[in-house]
């Protein structure tokens, strides 16, 4: 072996194991994170544990970590985590990378509240198998499954379903299903940075539903009735 791959060698092995000695803490902290805080860090970075987390206002509750020290050698950051007790319930992998964010096969929940479903209509957002990433702000990769039940719009539950798709630099999570007498169309497009707008839409003939929808602050829009939502992440 020539003196230049030793070289290689060592580097390779000296980048994946430093992570594994540094604290959870001092890593978050390196992070600069700014929008995510938690009560409690345990371990290292390589695994550990944090506790009630939060991303701004969304609980994520409390997370294992592992650190992924062969993405390392590529240059990239990934992390397998695991989320229960708080919102967001699951697991997958995510990208920390600045140019590159996103998750690799995520599965699990959130509530739709979290994205602005607001009033007496309820449900979540379940995901399976879902990849979703951006490349310099901009949506470059989706896929997987995404299903919701929403309570509220009358005495059924609208049951939904859909998959992951980037539009251009956003990724939406575009879903839809219908009960008898009503159509329900809901949109939620997220950006790299966080920001998302949740759209709904509902078709229907039914004066009733219209009643109810007007009680929830749909307005009317051409086929039947919209609202829209708007926040961060």
């Amino acid at each position: 072996m020539t003196n230049r791959n030793l070289l290689f060698v060592f580097l390779a092995a000296l980048a994946a194991a430093l992570p594994l000695t540094v604290p959870l803490a001092i890593g978050l902290a390196a992070g600069g994170g700014k929008r995510l805080s938690f009560a409690e860090v345990r371990g290292l970075v390589w695994k550990g544990e944090i506790r009630q987390a939060s991303l701004g206002s969304l609980a994520l509750g409390d997370l294992s970590v592992a650190l992924d020290p062969l993405a390392l050698l590529t240059g990239q950051t990934k992390v397998a985590i695991r989320a229960s007790g708080g919102d967001v319930t699951g697991a997958g992998r995510i990208a920390l990378t600045r140019r590159s964010p996103g998750v690799e096969r995520f599965t699990g929940s959130l509530p739709l509240s979290a994205l602005g479903l607001a009033g007496s209509l309820t449900g979540e957002l379940v995901a399976r198998d879902v990849t979703a990433a951006f490349d310099n702000g901009a949506c470059k990769e989706a896929a997987g499954e995404i299903t919701a039940v929403i309570q509220g719009l009358g005495s059924n539950p609208v049951a939904l379903k859909g998959r992951p798709a980037c539009q251009g630099p956003i990724l939406a999570l575009p879903l839809a299903g219908a009960v008898e007498g009503m159509a329900l169309d809901l949109v939620v497009r997220l950006q790299a940075d966080g920001r998302y707008q949740l759209e709904a839409t509902v078709k229907t003939t039914d004066p009733a539903f219209g009643a109810i929808l007007g009680a929830e602050g749909f307005t009317s829009v051409p086929g039947g009735y919209g609202r829209s939502s708007e926040g961060q992440l």
